[in-house]
C-alpha cells in the first residue's frame, strides 16, 4: 500500500502537488481551529461557585412600545426571590401605554427604576442606555431584553457570582425561543454560532462579543471611555461597540451553561434576520486590525475548504481513501463538538439545519457583506452632497 502511494505520488504533477499542498494547509489550519477555537469552551473547568461572593446588579432595560411584554415578562423577573438585583427601565418615546404600565409596575416594585425618552431622537437607544446607566446604583450592569422569558434566580446568581472585582466583563448566552417558522431557525442558529465564536475568540486571547444581551460589565468602564463617544452614530450595534472597546481576555468570563443562559420569545421575521447579519457586519467594522485580520483568516479558510477538498478528490483519486478518512475525522470531531455545545446551551432541534447553515452560509455572507458594504458607502456619500 505504502509502494502504491509512493508510485502515485511520484506521478503527480507541479500543480497537482500545488493542490495537495494547499489542502494539507487548510485542513491543518481547519483542524486547528475547531479544537483551539470552536470547541475551547468544552476544555473548559466548571467553576466552583459555591463560596463565590455575590455582587449586585443593575438590570437596564430600553423599550419602545412594549406594553405586552411589559405586562406578561416585567413582574417574572421583578418578582424573583432574590436581593441580588435592581431594575432601571427607560421608556424611549413610547407612543402606546408602555410608560403608564411602568408607572403601575413602579408602585409595586421598589427595586425598579424608571425614566423616558420624551421625544423622538436619532440613535435614541444609545441615548436611553446612557440615561440606564447613569439611573443605576449598581457598578455591575446587566443588558436585559423586554421579551425576556422564564427568569430564574439561578439566571441572576449565577452572573452576580462570575462578576467579580477581578473581572470587567461577564458574558451569557441569549437566544430566541423554538417556535415555527424558516426566520425563526435561522436567527437561533445565527446567535448560537455567534455566541460560540465569540466565546473561543475571548478564550484565545482575541476578545469581542456580538450581542450586548445577557452581558454583564462594569459601570466604571463605560464612563472612562466616555461613553459612545463617536460610536453613538452607528446604526446597528449598540453597547457591543463600548465593550469591545474594553473587554480582554484576563477580565472576561464566559458563562457556558443553560443556568446562565436566558431565552426570548420574538416574532422574528426576514428583516429581523437581515439587521442581526448587519450588526455582526459592523461590530466586526469597529475591531482592531489585528482581530479583522484573524476574523479574515477565519473566513477564508471556510471559504475555500470545502471546494479544494472536492477538488483534490477529483483531481487525485489516487489518494482517495486518505483524504476521505482525513475528511472523516475533522467531520466527526465537528459533529462532536457541535451536539456537546448545543446540550449545554439547551438549545434543542437546531443540530441537522445548524451543520447545514455553517456549510452554505459563508458564501452567502461573503455576497451579503460585499452588497451591504456598497450600500452603505454609496449611502454615506449621498448624505455628504
Amino acid at each position: 500500500m505504502i509502494q502504491t502511494y509512493q508510485n502515485i505520488f511520484n506521478e503527480i504533477t507541479s500543480t497537482e502537488l500545488l493542490l495537495l499542498t494547499v489542502f494539507g494547509v487548510i485542513f491543518l489550519l481547519r483542524l486547528l481551529h475547531l479544537f483551539l477555537f470552536t470547541g475551547k469552551v468544552l476544555f473548559q473547568k466548571k467553576r466552583d461557585n459555591s463560596n463565590a461572593d455575590k455582587n449586585l446588579l443593575s438590570l437596564i432595560i430600553t423599550v419602545r412600545n412594549e406594553e405586552e411584554n411589559l405586562k406578561k415578562n416585567l413582574p417574572k423577573i421583578l418578582s424573583l426571590d432574590n436581593d441580588n438585583f435592581e431594575m432601571v427601565v427607560v421608556d424611549d418615546f413610547s407612543q402606546d401605554n408602555s410608560y403608564l404600565i411602568l408607572g403601575l409596575l413602579k408602585e409595586r416594585y421598589k427595586r425598579l427604576t424608571i425614566s423616558a425618552l420624551n421625544q423622538e431622537t436619532k440613535f435614541s437607544t444609545k441615548l436611553a442606555q446612557n440615561i440606564a446607566l447613569k439611573a443605576t446604583n449598581n457598578n455591575w450592569i446587566l443588558i436585559v431584553p423586554v421579551s425576556l422569558v422564564a427568569a430564574t434566580p439561578a439566571w441572576i446568581d449565577d452572573i452576580s457570582q462570575a462578576a467579580n472585582n477581578e473581572k470587567n466583563v461577564v458574558i451569557a448566552y441569549s437566544t430566541v425561543a423554538r417556535s415555527r417558522g424558516f426566520f425563526n431557525s435561522l436567527i437561533r442558529i445565527e446567535n448560537y454560532f455567534s455566541y460560540i465564536k465569540s466565546s473561543g475568540y475571548i478564550l484565545n486571547g482575541i476578545p469581542f462579543v456580538y450581542s450586548d444581551e445577557n452581558v454583564a460589565f462594569q459601570k466604571e468602564k463605560y464612563f472612562e471611555i466616555g461613553g459612545y463617544g463617536q460610536k453613538v452614530t452607528e446604526h446597528y450595534a449598540n453597547l457591543e461597540l463600548v465593550i469591545n472597546s474594553f473587554i480582554r481576555k484576563k477580565t472576561t468570563t464566559v458563562l457556558f451553561n443553560k443556568e446562565s443562559s436566558i431565552v426570548k420569545v420574538e416574532n422574528v421575521k426576514r428583516a429581523d434576520y437581515l439587521d442581526l447579519l448587519k450588526k455582526s457586519t459592523r461590530i466586526e467594522k469597529h475591531l482592531s486590525g489585528y482581530k479583522r485580520a484573524f476574523l479574515f483568516l477565519d473566513e477564508l479558510g471556510k471559504l475555500l475548504f470545502v471546494p479544494i477538498s472536492i477538488a483534490v478528490i477529483v483531481l487525485l483519486p489516487g489518494f482517495w481513501v486518505v483524504f476521505i478518512s482525513l475528511l472523516g475525522f475533522i467531520f466527526t470531531a465537528y459533529l462532536f463538538i457541535i451536539k456537546i455545545t448545543q446540550n449545554r446551551l439547551n438549545e434543542r432541534k437546531i443540530f441537522i439545519p445548524s451543520l447545514i447553515y455553517d456549510l452554505l452560509m459563508p458564501y452567502y455572507k461573503l455576497f451579503f457583506r460585499w452588497h451591504f458594504n456598497r450600500r452603505s458607502r454609496k449611502y454615506k456619500w449621498k448624505s455628504r452632497v
